[in-house]
Formats: C-alpha cells, structure tokens, sequence
C-alpha cells in the first residue's frame, strides 16, 4: 500500500469533520481503531474465502504456501518410530491466520512403475477427528485407500494421521500490525514515517479502511458522550 497512515489519519479527520462532538481524534485513539480495523477487515476477506473458495485480489498478498519454491514444506516428526499409525506433529507456522489447504504426494505401486498423484490432507476438528477414528470405515489409519489423512490442531501443534513425512501446506497469513508512531514537538503530535509501520493490505482496499476506521472511532466517540451527557438517576 502506497497510502501511508499519516494520509489516512488526515483523511479520517477530515471526513470526520476534524472532531466528532467536540473530541479531538488522537494518535492513542488512531492506533487503536486501525489495530481493530486491520483483524477485522482480514476477518471479512476470510469470510468471502470461505463463501467463494476464491482469492480475491485484496487477499493474494497473504496467501502462503509451505512446499512452494519460495518455501519449504511442512515437516513431521513421528510419534512413535516406525509406527506411521500413531501419526506425526509439527509445529503451527506463527504468522497463521486461517487454514486454507493441504495436500501430500502420494506414491502408487504398479508392479514395474510408480505412479504419483497429489492427495488431499483434510483438516478436522477434535471432534470430527474422535468421530473418524472411532470408526475403521472412516479411519485414515484403518482404511487409508478410502480416506484422506486427517490433520487436527492439538495442544498446539499440528498431529496428521497416518504418519506422513512433508506436506504441502497453503494458509492465510497473519496481517502486519499497523503503527502510527509519532512524536511530540510543541505539544503537536509529529508523524514518524521510519518508526510507523503501514497496513500490508493493496491500494484498492484504502476507501474501505478509512470509511471502518473513521465508524470505529466515530462509535467510540458517540458512546463516551452519551455517558457523559446521562441525566444523573433520581434518588
């Protein structure tokens, strides 16, 4: 994003009329809402992912993909060596925001020839994962020529059933966290361009941060007049 957060404060003073009911919007207040702003607006991209099952232009910039060339795939490690039935864990990647997909390749033996074709991992609830392998017609362990192994998240890490060694691993990415830093010169708070760190989002999406931002405060703002201005209640 081109816009830096010192255009959208300015932006959002002035589309707020400079102060809402007398309140000036400070660089504290600022912070505050473009913090709630920027996991809300991912909150909404992830919606329309999971509507659609497209990537839309404003989400592209998050898509990660473990086992890509730009990065390596997800490892396992065994839970018990030499028991592919008791499964693997890995760690979950910290910059996670949501689970897309997962997939492995799988290896197939035709008498004098191998075969490869990519499988689908399936991602799982505690739940979903209890009821699966409680039963051998659903069990990745017990049947896996029928079913897709099963990756839940567990004590937070991830546990994949059977046991495979790399997978290919595509999620959302946790948005940067937006600063306004500044600094204090004659009792004006200064923008601090080399401190601040702007949204990670495209240009495209800057109206709609703005317009979020500006409701945000402008909800705060409203909520703290109204109790200042509450008639005391009668004895």
């Amino acid at each position: 994003m081109t816009t830096t957060l010192e255009e959208i404060y300015k932006d959002v003073l002035f589309r707020s009329g400079k102060d809402l009911r007398g309140g000036y919007i400070t660089p504290e207040n600022f912070n505050l809402a473009i913090k709630v702003v920027n996991e809300r607006f991912m909150n909404q991209l992830v919606d329309n992912f999971e509507t659609s099952k497209e990537v839309t232009k404003d989400l592209q910039p998050f898509i990660k993909t473990l086992g890509s060339p730009q990065y390596p795939a997800l490892e396992f490690t065994p839970v018990f060596a030499g028991d592919n039935k008791k499964g693997g864990y890995a760690d979950i990647p910290d910059d996670m925001w949501y689970e897309a997909t997962a997939s492995y390749l799988s290896l197939l033996n035709n008498g004098c020839s191998v075969d490869s074709e990519y499988r689908t991992v399936e991602f799982v609830s505690q739940h979903e994962f209890d009821a699966k392998m409680r039963s051998s017609i659903t069990s990745p362990v017990d049947n896996p020529e029928e079913n897709d192994p099963i990756l839940v998240n567990r004590n937070n890490l991830y546990y994949i059933y059977p046991f495979i060694r790399r997978i290919s691993f595509t999620y959302i990415k946790t948005p940067a966290q937006p600063v306004y830093e500044y600094t204090i010169s004659n009792g004006i708070p200064v923008y601090d361009p080399a401190t601040s760190v702007q949204f990670e989002y495209p240009e495209t999406c800057v109206d709609t941060l703005t317009d979020m931002i500006k409701t945000y405060i402008a909800v705060g703002i409203e909520s703290q007049w109204n109790i200042q201005t509450q008639m005391p209640s009668k004895l």
